[in-house]
């Protein structure tokens, strides 16, 4: 990954242009667990992670008129760095990561996109709101391994 500075002067690495990224709240245990499973299922390393307290999705954030405290989401960017740069939210950012991971995944996704947005977005706004309550983030802190940082920002 390209190495970068951020503006107080820390170094950053930085995924390569046309990537996706999903930025996951790093203090979530759901988040964690998800993003461990993604791992799991992505061997072909097609998706990058970085927490949302990470200084690149403020940038990211920022880019997209979107505020951290009211996204309360997963946020995924499509083609980072790139003019036709996009981001999903919330049921289609995990939707969209299924696509990406490819297979039966990306069919899973497909059947779920058959559900309207505002009642999977619903579903997982509630899934949402409870998650720091449900799911614990003690244990989860396992570090990534060798291959795996590398799909980690700042790790």
């Amino acid at each position: 990954m390209p190495i970068s500075q951020s503006s107080s002067g820390e170094t950053m690495s930085q995924p390569a242009g046309g990537s996706s990224i999903l930025f996951y709240d790093g203090a979530c245990g759901l988040c964690q667990r998800t993003v461990r499973w993604m791992l799991r299922h992505d061997p072909q390393g097609r998706l990058h992670y970085a927490p949302q307290q990470h200084p690149l999705a403020a940038a990211v954030f920022a880019r997209h008129a979107l505020e951290p405290q009211q996204t309360n989401s997963a946020v995924l960017v499509l083609h980072f760095g790139q003019p036709g740069e996009s981001v999903a939210l919330r049921s289609e950012a995990i939707l969209e990561c299924l696509r990406v991971l490819g297979g039966a995944w990306a069919l899973l996704a497909g059947i779920a996109r058959l559900v309207p947005r505002t009642l999977r977005d619903g579903a997982y706004n509630r899934l949402a709101y409870n998650r720091h309550r449900l799911f614990a983030q003690g244990d989860l802190c396992a570090l990534p391994t060798a291959a795996e940082r590398t799909r980690f920002l700042d790790i």
